[in-house]
């Protein structure tokens, strides 16, 4: 008779073939889950390997059957772990799991938003390394009857006891002082982050976990095969549909799967984090992905170009995060697959991002950083990323290295098995890589701030305040200014000031664009890049003015 597989064996079967879809490794699929399911689950570290698996086989599953009892098992493993509440493995952690406890470090607008969060907890954990004591920072806030308490050298513990905050307000007491600060928010994240205060993030709901945080779904993807054989650029090329209808409930739900997303992998992405729910679209794309597209808030939006964050879905999971710093026609460009989801359609799924921001935003050049392909990223060489761009039309912004890559690529393609050598790798990484299609490098970012800088020194010598007044002068006598404004557009103004000073603009056209960005750009991101593109596209920005 022979004998069972073991635990481990089933495991190993399931985790090989989740990303195999010919007909012997469909069954083999099955029949390691049907034995996996009729086995008691262990308490170890493969635990959150396995449902890791499971979160695989849940974007990516052949048939009805298979979805359905992987959807079963995913609730079996929520239903255990919640009974082994204060049992955990410290292995667990970090993974996403229902009812495991996450220690991590956030920004103050993160915890604030955790604090008020309705499937999870938020208590603090410890001050790790901190740079500033709660003295320092309290001393700040406080009213100032009360602020003579921080000057008796206590420590954390001792000043919150004086000021006889409850240990269970602590934290919510911390984030509420620093709130007093919100106009000014970069003194105030300095501030948080220098406490480095550690928290313990409690889920109260199976819903604030990966498996639980998802998008509807109207209809599931079945996965016939990986696609891995496709015109890159005709697919990035292809028009994308109308976004997605959000009424406000449904807006609010998916502005906090978009943050749990991150949450539950202990990162944070700026736009995530200060994500404004009016800059936010979702498009429904092919093979059962949707793309959510989105902005931030006006105080933190970036000068002049636009820091669009994504979040990439696969039959309502999310599997891919990343951004594109967008200005005009140009965009810096990054991509990161959650390890769940890795082995899947990569290329695919990259494409179709890129899809979306040329699409949405009139994109033509994107551009990639170095690290992402192996600069200081021992994985990224080891993989041999480069050629994952490389395959998909990316392309080193050095000439000779684009000589070295055709060479490479040569050679790839004549010895069957041939795989780049190391060294050949982190030549590639000494340039960025772009995506052209057709045309001119647009202007990048510092060619534009290079110039405000050169004009600060050499009219204002240096004087940042005074170039900034006398910029907003000028620009009022050569055009007709908007009236009541608010912090976030007075911001701006200043911006497009400095610009118009600096390259110079003095066309009616050109100053008409730059002061209807005022009132755009902090409060509709589509609007805004449309004003970039067309000043951009100015015969004397775009023939070398920038």
């Amino acid at each position: 008779m022979a004998q069972a597989p073991s635990r481990s064996a089933l495991l190993r079967t399931l985790r090989e073939s989740a990303n195999r879809f010919d007909a012997e490794s469909s069954q083999r699929k099955r029949e390691a889950l049907q034995r996996l399911m009729a086995l008691p689950l262990a308490a170890d570290a493969a635990l959150a390997d396995y449902h890791d698996t499971l979160l695989f086989i849940a974007a990516h599953p052949p048939d009805e059957a298979v979805r359905g009892m992987v959807e079963r098992e995913l609730r079996r493993l929520a239903v255990w772990l919640k009974a082994r509440r204060g049992r955990h493995l410290a292995a667990w952690a970090d993974r996403g799991m229902p009812w495991v406890d996450t220690v991590t470090r956030f920004t103050h607008d993160c915890v604030r938003w955790l604090l008020g969060h309705p499937h999870c907890k938020v208590v603090p954990d410890r001050y790790d390394e901190p740079l500033l004591d709660l003295n320092a920072v309290l001393k700040l806030t406080l009213p100032t009857l009360e602020r003579n308490e921080t000057t008796a050298s206590l420590d954390n513990d001792a000043l919150l006891d004086a000021l006889k905050v409850k240990p269970a307000r602590r934290l919510a007491f911390i984030v509420g002082e620093l709130a007093r600060l919100d106009a000014q928010p970069f003194v105030k994240d300095q501030l948080f982050d220098a406490l480095d205060l550690y928290v313990r993030v409690q889920p109260t709901s199976a819903a604030f976990s990966k498996a639980g945080n998802r998008l509807p779904v109207a209809r599931v993807f079945f996965q016939p095969d990986l696609l891995r054989r496709f015109d890159p650029m005709a697919l990035m090329n292809q028009p994308l549909p109308p976004p997605r209808r959000l009424g406000a409930d449904a807006r609010a739900e998916l502005v906090r799967v978009l943050r749990n997303t991150m949450a539950l992998t202990s990162r944070e992405t700026d736009p995530a984090t200060y994500l404004d729910a009016r800059a936010l679209r979702v498009y429904a794309l092919e093979r059962g992905l949707a793309v959510a597209l989105f902005g931030m808030t006006p105080e933190r939006q970036l000068p002049l170009e636009s820091y669009v964050g994504f979040t990439l879905f696969k039959n309502g999971l999310p599997v891919a995060y990343g951004g594109a710093w967008v200005m005009g026609e140009r965009a810096a460009f990054g991509m990161n697959i959650f390890e769940p989801f890795r082995g899947g359609e990569s290329g695919f799924m990259m494409c179709q991002v890129l899809r979306a921001y040329r699409q949405a935003f009139k994109v033509r050049y994107f551009e990639v950083d170095a690290h992402q392909f192996g600069l200081d990223n021992p994985d990224g060489i080891a993989s041999g990323a480069f050629w994952f761009y490389y395959r998909h039309g990316f392309r080193p912004l050095s000439a000779p290295l684009q000589r070295l890559a055709l060479q490479e690529k040569k050679r790839i393609d004549a010895r069957p098995g041939y795989h780049s050598p190391d060294k050949t790798l982190l030549r590639f990484t000494e340039s960025n890589v772009a995506l052209n299609f057709g045309g001119a490098v647009p202007p990048h970012l510092f060619d534009v701030t290079t110039r405000v800088t050169r004009m600060i020194a050499s009219a204002y010598g240096g004087d940042r305040a005074a170039a900034e007044r006398d910029g907003v002068a000028r620009l009022g006598q050569l055009v007709r200014l908007p009236r009541r404004l608010n912090d976030d557009e007075r911001r701006v103004l200043t911006e497009v000031a400095l610009i118009a000073q600096a390259l110079p603009v003095r066309d009616a056209a050109g100053l008409d664009l730059l002061v209807r960005m005022v009132r755009a750009k902090p409060k509709d991101l589509w609007a805004y890049q449309g004003l970039l593109l067309a000043f951009f596209s100015q015969p004397r920005v775009r023939h070398g003015a920038v």
